[in-house]
């Protein structure tokens, strides 16, 4: 047989001395008859995640923790190294969980490698050394398949002591070998501690079991599912119990009535006292209004708003030469100071104006840095004169 590519690897290292042949494909694996280790064994290749059809797969994922932080940050993006994580960890749970249940007893194939998401393990066979079959594709007597049933039973109930739920467990995923049934397919496998939705898989679980019995029989359903979650719960479930049937639903419906009522009473509550604050304010701002009209009719007392201006007016600035200039500006706001408190502002001199700096213009309309410089003009310009007069008298 022509060795598929993901087996290539496995060839090349010497984990798998030859391909027989494919033995069947499932959902999310493709399995093949290999020789590994001196002996006929079954190589699992995982499928990608494209080619799978497993649904619903976050209800199996729930729960489960990733101890690298930057790959479970990696994972919660869904970025590339994410995906290629989470895929890995897909692959490995089932690893995982049978190394789990083969430590607790529960009959399941024996892991022997585990490289690049293909699992080496037993291949189950009957009593005549072929690959053993499924329940689902065999006939049985009504007594053969209540024994059957009870031994696949008691094996859920070794797991869930381990701390396994299957999740997917029904007669296609339970082979019948030469030793009596074994338990297959475990990458769904979820945790009960960790998993919300366990006891619900636990249900189906079993419920899946009892359609199985009902294929040749007809039989009662006792809640054998109810009673091992109620066990478990209690920590009283041991891998030796032998379960009866018997349960009794303790939990009651919840009153929604007395609920819904206390909801609507806390509405009412809340509308009231919105309704008190709302005229509380609106009396509040009635009083502000009154107070401001009284001091209006004050005469007085009253005071306009501050800001309030009216239309440009015109004022003429005769500048110290003696010319009379119009320049528009803003009134005053009227806040009540006095007129002198507001300080008139000139426009700035035009620069075609012509400066004035004939000696006859009163100093006193001159600003102050002028008259210095005139007082400095004057003292030099009337020096020579003196000295003149004097040496002309001599």
């Amino acid at each position: 047989m022509r060795i598929p590519p993901t087996l290539e690897p496995l060839v090349d290292m010497g984990i798998i001395q030859e391909v027989i042949r494919p033995l069947m494909s499932g959902k999310e694996a493709q399995l093949y008859v290999v020789v590994a280790g001196g002996e006929e064994r079954v190589a699992k290749v995982y499928k990608e995640a494209n080619q799978r059809s497993f649904k619903q797969r976050a209800d199996y994922t729930d729960g489960r923790s990733i101890r690298n932080s930057r790959d479970r940050r990696a994972i919660n993006k869904r970025s590339r190294h994410g995906r290629a994580q989470d895929e890995a960890a897909w692959r490995s749970a089932e690893v995982d969980v049978i190394y789990r249940l083969r430590d607790a007893g529960v009959r399941v194939p024996a892991p022997y490698n585990f490289m690049d998401g293909v699992l080496i393990m037993e291949m189950i066979t009957d009593a005549d050394g072929e690959p053993a079959p499924r329940l689902g594709d065999l006939t049985f007597s009504p007594e053969d398949a209540l024994n059957v049933f009870n031994r696949v039973l008691q094996e859920v109930v070794r797991m869930l002591c381990a701390g396994v739920v299957h999740g997917d467990l029904s007669e296609f995923n339970v082979l019948m070998g030469a030793d009596g049934p074994v338990v297959i397919d475990f990458p769904q496998a979820v945790d009960p501690a960790s998993n919300s939705g366990a006891r619900r898989l636990l249900l189906r679980d079993v419920d899946n079991l009892h359609r199985f019995l009902d294929r040749v029989t007809d039989h009662r359903r006792p809640p054998f599912a109810q009673e091992m979650w109620a066990l478990f719960e209690r920590n009283e479930l041991t891998p030796e119990t032998q379960l009866r049937g018997q349960f009794r639903d303790n939990r009651r419906q919840a009153d929604t009535k007395d609920v819904l009522g206390l909801i609507d009473d806390a509405a009412r509550d809340e509308q009231r006292r919105r309704g008190q604050g709302q005229g509380r304010s609106q009396g509040q701002g009635q009083g502000r209004g009154r107070g401001r009209s009284n001091n209006a009719r004050g005469g007085a007392t009253s005071r306009p708003a501050r800001g309030e201006v009216g239309p440009k007016v015109e004022v003429l600035v005769r500048s110290a030469s003696g010319r009379t200039m119009t320049v528009s500006r803003d009134p005053p706001q009227t806040d009540g100071r006095p007129d002198n408190a507001v300080r008139s502002r000139a426009a700035p001199r035009s620069s075609s104006a012509p400066s004035d700096t004939s000696s006859d213009t009163s100093s006193s309309d001159a600003p102050p840095k002028k008259r210095r410089r005139r007082r400095r003009r004057g003292r030099t310009t009337s020096a020579p004169s003196s000295d003149a007069g004097s040496r002309s008298e001599a």
